[in-house]
């Protein structure tokens, strides 16, 4: 089943499954209590849990591409547009970046 986000929530299906809250922290359900995953507390950067020196898991430095670890120099995951495409956004910002992590690898 396919995942949506419309920038706020991710649905998978009927589902909610994930939720975006405003200090850019992607938290489990529908609910912004719910268990933190991650968060982009630098503009292109996507970090494990809430906290700014939890560990970087991806980067999108170069605005094309999403990379792993905190180099620009990173493994090549995935176009920054395709991965837009699995999640179901137009945004081609970090927060898609977020939500195609946890989400839509």
């Amino acid at each position: 089943m396919s995942i949506k986000f419309d920038g706020n929530l991710i649905k998978r299906g009927s589902t909610t499954v994930g939720n975006l809250n405003r200090s850019d922290e992607l938290r489990e359900g529908s609910s912004s209590g719910g268990k933190c995953l991650g968060n982009i507390k630098r503009s292109n950067e996507i970090r494990e849990g809430s906290s700014s020196g939890g560990k970087c898991l991806c980067n999108i430095r170069d605005g094309r591409s999403i990379r792993e670890g905190s180099s620009s120099g990173g493994k090549k995951l995935i176009d920054l547009k395709d991965a837009a495409k699995a999640v179901g956004t137009s945004s081609l910002g970090p927060t898609t970046a977020l939500v195609w992590w946890f989400f839509g690898r």
